[in-house]
């Protein structure tokens, strides 16, 4: 299986779109690992963040809403970082697109990202199943 990376920044209180989806229904990608740490050790500030299968997040990390799989944080004190920890839910696969939520609040507390993802091959059927999945499973709305 083919890896793929995505990495960047996400500012406090936004959720940002990590576009995968190349058209191509059959292509899904699973997330292997997902990290996140602060900017700056100067504030002290955590990063909590979420990756969704929707970019309708709300401010918590809620393992009932079936679009997030995958939640991670990193703690900090002035100076010093604490080793992150992240979790993934491991029944998923991505098919049209990923969003990063950062729901850290204090201005200045940007948080840096990388998830790895690891791509597959679906059939007709089981591309319907994910995005039924990705839609309505357990969806407490």
């Amino acid at each position: 299986m083919k890896r793929h990376t995505l990495r960047g920044r996400v500012d406090p209180n936004t959720t940002k779109r990590l576009i995968l989806n190349d058209g191509r229904l059959t292509h899904g990608m699973i997330v292997k690992e997902f990290y996140v740490w602060t900017i700056s050790l100067a504030s002290g500030d955590d990063v909590d963040c979420i990756l969704s299968l929707s970019g309708d997040v709300t401010a918590e990390m809620d393992a009932s809403i079936n679009t997030q799989i995958g939640w991670a944080r990193e703690t900090t004190t002035a100076g010093s970082r604490t080793l992150g920890s992240s979790i993934i839910d491991p029944d998923h696969i991505v098919v049209q697109d990923l969003w990063i939520s950062n729901l850290t609040t204090v201005a200045g507390s940007e948080a840096n990202y990388l998830v790895i993802l690891e791509s597959k091959e679906l059939t007709d059927n089981e591309s319907v199943l994910q995005l039924i999945k990705e839609r309505a499973q357990d969806d407490p709305r």
